[in-house]
């Protein structure tokens, strides 16, 4: 049971009740002493969730600094993973090549868990702190064998009709966009 004091009324502690929204609501019932002299009623909300800060290899990068800032260069509008990753890399190439070095790259060599699950994961970490905006999509390009792949957006988003993919910077499968994509990986580490 949770207990306020009335505002008006340090004398008078309320029993609030709690709603179906977690938030709880008091009411102190005296008639006197409040603005209009009639019941006061206030809500209480609860906090907000835990989320875990930044720590590690994430902390020591920068990454809650890095990553809005690799969004913010694409420009306005939301962004398929691999081209949040491409801009993380350009701006931080050392960074980028620690991560390779120690959870390797699918462009590499075929991974369970590589730097792009780790930036992934961190980006995820940083819109539960409303850092950045996630919405999901599919992926495209170098991209496509996710389905399922994570778009990004810094905050406030926009419009999820303004989007650009992979295929949209680099091409799709044709012999030119396939150049094109080999040289995209210039940005990875050697």
């Amino acid at each position: 049971m949770s207990r306020q004091v009335c505002p008006f009324h340090t004398d008078e502690s309320v029993v609030g009740q709690l709603l179906d929204d977690g938030s709880t609501s008091f009411e102190c019932d005296r008639a006197s002493g409040h603005p209009g002299n009639q019941p006061w009623f206030w809500l209480a909300t609860p906090a907000p969730p835990s989320v875990p800060e930044l720590s590690g290899l994430a902390e020591e990068l920068g990454l809650e600094h890095e990553l809005p800032a690799a969004i913010a260069d694409l420009g306005h509008g939301w962004f398929e993973y691999g081209l949040v990753e491409r801009s993380y890399a350009q701006r931080q190439p050392e960074g980028f090549a620690r991560m390779v070095a120690q959870w390797g790259h699918t462009a590499i060599d075929k991974k369970q868990y590589t730097a792009s699950a780790y930036l992934a994961g961190t980006l995820g970490r940083l819109s539960r702190r409303s850092a950045v905006a996630y919405h999901p999509g599919v992926g495209t390009g170098r991209w496509s064998y996710n389905t399922n792949i994570s778009w990004w957006s810094t905050m406030p988003p926009g419009d999820w009709n303004n989007r650009t993919a992979w295929v949209d910077e680099v091409g799709d499968h044709s012999a030119r966009a396939q150049a094109d994509d080999l040289a995209c990986k210039s940005y990875m580490p050697a």
